[in-house]
């Protein structure tokens, strides 16, 4: 038995906070689903222990071969499979470690001020999303890389173009400029000096993990793919979340010790990332009592395993006093994202700073949504503040 899903966006009256209807009836239903994506089957699944299975399980590929990637290039690490990952996810790991992430907060601090300070003279009624939601993070991940801000916002927008592609033959022509120009960045910066995390991967000599060029270039844009629109779009929708829900924000203000947890909660509660990356089933698994056979392509449902009441008490509840062990927000297993603790540090602070600059800030009219295949956010997020 399994449950059907349709490629397309979520209906419009959805409400702002819940997973996609198909995807819950994955799950409700204690099977697995299939999915046409681009006219290429996949199978779904839902559940927290199902999304373990295929994040872990070896019979279930990041490398073999599928009909929905482009080329799998060098130093491409989500598509890589144990030893091969490991050796590209050692040439970055101390660039993004708890520890790293605390060195960067007081530039954090310092670049959320200043966008709050555009928004203060903008005046009530602007919109937070553009200016601090997506501003934010584009300043700490060019910070982080040594991008200019020219050269991050090309970036930028060639992978929205990538992103925002509705068929598989654009998707590969965009992916081929992106690369070109990425691999323009990484020769340009190989030959320069600096300590950003850029220049270290193309840096010829850096302890016993040397990348080539084309190395250097596919790790670089499986970093700047795997967060930068997604910590956007976390950054927003956890402002979102707080600012639709005030009790939670008192019960922050009466307990800031909990900021943490509740970046956690929002994490888990939040359906960002509503789809995983895909795998490859390289030998027949009986899943639910649903054969997958070697070749097929599965989908784990990341928002969907967070919202698994075998895992999660009365998880369609965001309580910012809830103990959260663990979620499924940046993934699972060898391929979890190595920027969690930068993007947990971004939403930390972006709340924090907002709500401290702006004590009554409060929502202006409807929040619409995107509503994409991947990942859900609010696309405008206007506010205002002071005597109404």
């Amino acid at each position: 038995m399994s449950t059907d899903t349709h490629e397309g966006a979520p209906p419009a009256g959805r409400c702002p906070f819940a997973i996609q209807d198909g995807h819950r009836a994955v799950l409700e239903s204690g099977t697995v689903g299939s999915f046409d994506l681009f006219g290429i089957k996949h199978w779904l699944l839902a559940a927290a222990e199902d999304v373990r299975l295929v994040t872990n399980d070896p019979r279930f590929s990041s490398a073999a071969p599928s009909e929905m990637l482009p080329d799998r290039r060098p130093g491409w690490f989500s598509g890589m499979d144990l030893p091969e990952h490991s050796r590209y996810r050692q040439k970055i790991a101390g660039d993004f470690t708890r520890r790293a992430a605390r060195r960067q907060e007081d530039f954090v601090v310092e670049a959320a001020d200043a966008c709050l300070d555009d928004i203060e003279a903008a005046g009530p009624g602007t919109d937070l999303i553009p200016g601090f939601a997506k501003r934010l993070p584009s300043l700490v991940i060019n910070a982080l890389y040594g991008l200019t801000d020219e050269e991050g916002t090309v970036l930028e927008a060639r992978m929205r173009a990538i992103t925002g592609s509705t068929d598989l033959d654009s998707v590969k022509t965009l992916t081929d400029d992106f690369f070109g120009l990425a691999l323009e960045l990484v020769r340009a910066k190989r030959d320069e000096g600096g300590d950003d995390l850029l220049h270290r991967l193309a840096s010829a000599d850096d302890g016993e993990i040397s990348l080539s060029d084309d190395e250097a270039t596919g790790v670089f844009a499986t970093l700047l793919f795997a967060g930068h629109d997604s910590v956007q779009q976390m950054v927003g929708y956890c402002l979102y979340a707080l600012l639709h829900h005030p009790e939670q924000q008192a019960a922050l203000r009466a307990r800031p010790e909990l900021v943490d947890n509740a970046v956690e909660e929002m994490l888990r509660f939040l359906p960002v990332n509503q789809m995983g990356v895909p795998r490859v089933c390289v030998e027949d698994v009986e899943v639910r009592g649903v054969l997958i056979r070697a070749g097929d392509n599965v989908i784990p449902l990341y928002s969907t395993a967070n919202r698994d009441p075998q895992g999660y008490p009365d998880p369609d509840t965001f309580d910012v006093t809830r103990p959260v062990e663990g979620n499924f927000a940046f993934g699972h297993g060898i391929h979890k994202c190595p920027g969690q603790h930068i993007a947990r540090m971004l939403i930390k602070v972006a709340c924090v700073r907002l709500f401290a600059r702006f004590p009554d800030v409060r929502l202006v009219g409807d929040v619409p949504m995107n509503e994409g295949l991947g990942l859900f956010s609010p696309a405008e997020l206007r506010v205002t503040w002071g005597t109404a």
